[in-house]
């Protein structure tokens, strides 16, 4: 996957050498390969860490043509989780994170946040995008 982005951004930047007399080959556009799914959102975090904790925030953005739902996984060593705009459930060590029940689906470009604080080092989650249409 990394040689394939790496041609198609070579390829763009005309910086493909041809030996003499050889065709020269056209890069198709960077795509996601057949085994993997397309992306369908955009996550940014911050965190602020302080003496015994921490704080986290999260957005999504949803970059697909259509509606998804989204669910974050969060494992903590120690300690406890208080988050807001989100659904929290906890499991022992592992939180799971799913959209509030006021907003369940983001549509195209539309963008959901939540966040959280912690105690210990600053963790952040894993967020997974599933289409909905």
């Amino acid at each position: 996957m990394a040689l394939r982005m790496r041609f198609a951004a070579l390829a763009a930047l005309g910086a493909i050498a041809v030996a003499p007399g050889a065709t020269p080959a056209t890069a198709a556009p960077a795509t996601t390969p057949a085994d993997e799914p397309p992306l369908l959102c955009l996550i940014t975090t911050s965190t602020v860490a302080w003496a015994n904790g921490y704080q986290a925030d999260i957005t999504i953005k949803n970059i697909s043509t259509g509606r998804i739902t989204w669910q974050a996984k969060l494992t903590v060593p120690s300690g406890t989780v208080t988050g807001w705009d989100a659904t929290f459930t906890r499991f022992g060590t592992q939180y799971t994170i799913a959209p509030p029940t006021h907003a369940p689906t983001l549509g195209p470009t539309a963008i959901a946040t939540f966040g959280y604080t912690g105690t210990g080092s600053p963790v952040l989650p894993t967020v997974t995008c599933t289409q909905t249409d």
